[in-house]
């Protein structure tokens, strides 16, 4: 049985404290414990935890001594915390640095199941090194006492998010628990994750394992290698049905581990990649996704290289957000339709999901083809497989900068396209970004946004409201054509030329007539997102 929560608070050194908020994360197992007192709380929530990295089931001390007053930042950093695998807090100096422990931490704590433990008030004389002796302690005469390695992984696993619950983040357990760096490769002895002991070292696991002329037998004695003055011992862990080809590799500097503890490491790691991944190589290519989409060129191209994949050549994104209704038909069906597509079409194509949406990445298409045709074929085939969802086009994609900023506009603001353009099969990420502007319009407040609805006044005297509505349908929806206005009208296309000429006559210049139309272009999206 591993070190809880509620274990920390029957120590000496806690035993004066008190459970503030979080009851619910008493029974929330601890692996370490680690101090929090940063200049910047920015820090903390767009560096230290980018990406939601899962950085093991810690207990944090901290006494907010930078942000003593701001509630607001507070409360961020215990979100994030929490978001990242952290189990608790435990608060110092309370009456002294810190006024009080506002009711908005208590409330979020105890939303987030995330145990907030305030050391006694009032009190300048308490020092973090006796809780951290105190904590690590327990922790180490637990798991020299427990041999339930596995069970232990797998049920700290088992309580983090969905997302968090994978074999990078066992590996990461695995490391800590074993206090080694763990490798694990796949059938081409290729890297698929690689979690270095202590995580800042700077190691090229990858490189040290392909340097090696032999492997020690899985299983069997170790290898002892020389890394510099520090010897090492390479274990190669017994995997029986994993992926194909799954490997596992354990670095350990100073003392050997044990024979059963290297055989309970492999059995870990086998029941991960059963329980959480059936394919491995999937897990490992939705994170190439993730690392193009959270802009990290680096991780992205170390998974590119082990997947062959060139991510020079990626010009475009597809953005295929589901609705509500078919979007579990849509998950199981989707990704491989489209995969299906697209490899006929492009050279290089990665496509997985990110946070419920489809995401593709590709070249251009072969043979010159129109990257619109492309998508009018992909719509078409959804809809004859009875699945719906909004398409997104982003070409001529330079940086995963871009690619982040086009990601994140399409999450915002796709309805609002949607509103201004209703019907369309897909869209481009430029209409998703004018719909952005058009909204930050609004938000401007009323006055400005009578200020560009005034262009279209003119048009409204004498109460002729066909005007403004072919107009409308003119530029928003017909592509500037007459002969489609006609039709979404249900209407003689002269009727619609008769109709622009009014319109014509009473603004001074001719539909189409630029810059001045793009003005009425802005108004006419204007009045669609403002109407109910």
């Amino acid at each position: 049985m591993s070190v809880t929560v509620a274990d920390l608070l029957e120590l000496p050194s806690l035993r004066e404290a008190r459970l503030a908020a979080g009851r619910g994360g008493l029974n929330k197992l601890v692996s370490s414990i680690s101090v929090l007192e940063y200049a910047d709380p920015s820090i903390l929530q767009d560096a230290l935890f980018k990406n939601n990295e899962f950085y093991g089931s810690e207990v944090v001390i901290t006494g907010f001594m930078n942000i003593p007053n701001d509630v607001e930042a507070q409360c961020a950093n215990i979100r994030r915390l929490a978001e990242a695998g952290e189990v608790g807090l435990i608060l110092y100096y309370v009456g002294v640095f810190l006024p009080r422990v506002d009711r908005k931490l208590l409330e979020l704590a105890d939303e987030l199941d995330f145990a907030l433990i305030v050391m006694p008030e009032n009190r300048m004389d308490q020092r973090y090194s006796e809780v951290i002796c105190e904590v690590m302690e327990a922790i180490f005469k637990d798991q020299n006492t427990s041999a339930a390695l596995v069970s232990d992984i797998l049920d700290r696993a088992s309580l983090l998010p969905e997302h968090q619950r994978t074999v990078d983040t066992v590996l990461k357990l695995l490391s800590d628990r074993t206090r080694a760096s763990a490798v694990l490769t796949d059938g081409a002895g290729r890297v698929l994750n690689a979690v270095a002991w202590p995580r800042t070292a700077a190691v090229d696991l990858e490189e040290r394992l392909r340097r090696l002329e032999s492997l020690p037998e899985a299983g069997g004695a170790p290898l002892e290698l020389r890394a510099g003055e520090a010897r090492c011992l390479l274990y190669r862990c017994a995997l029986s049905d994993p992926a194909p080809g799954m490997e596992l590799f354990l670095f350990k500097e100073g003392e050997p581990l044990a024979a059963d503890l290297v055989r309970q490491a492999g059995e870990v790691v086998r029941l991960a990649a059963n329980l959480w991944s059936q394919s491995h190589d999937r897990v490992v290519m939705s994170e190439l996704v993730r690392a193009i989409l959270k802009d990290e060129p680096i991780k992205m191209r170390r998974l590119a290289e082990i997947f062959h994949v060139d991510v020079g050549s990626i010009h475009s994104m597809w953005v295929l957000r589901p609705g509500l209704e078919g979007r579990e038909e849509f998950r199981a069906k989707g990704l491989e339709l489209v995969r299906e597509l697209l490899a006929h079409h492009c050279t290089t194509v990665v496509a997985d999901w990110y946070e419920g949406d489809l995401v593709a990445f590709m070249d251009r298409p072969a043979g010159g083809g129109e990257a619109g045709a492309l998508a009018d074929m992909c719509c078409a085939q959804l809809e004859q497989a009875g699945l719906r969802a909004v398409l997104t086009l982003c070409q001529s994609l330079a940086t995963t900068a871009d690619v982040r900023r086009a990601y994140l506009a399409i999450r915002a603001f796709q309805n609002d396209a949607a509103k201004i353009w209703p019907g369309k099969r897909w869209y481009t990420v430029q209409e998703v970004e004018f719909a952005q502007s058009c909204r930050s319009m609004i938000e401007e407040g009323e006055e400005a946004v009578q200020q560009r609805l005034a262009v279209l006044a003119p048009i409204r005297e004498g109460g002729e409201a066909e005007l403004e509505r072919t107009l409308q349908i003119l530029l928003l929806d017909a592509g500037s054509s007459v002969a489609r206005t006609a039709e979404l009208l249900f209407l003689h296309k002269n009727t619609v030329k008769y109709r622009l000429q009014r319109t014509a006559g009473r603004l001074g210049y001719p539909v189409g007539k630029m810059p001045e139309t793009f003005a009425l272009y802005t108004a006419c999206a204007l009045e669609r997102l403002l109407a109910p």
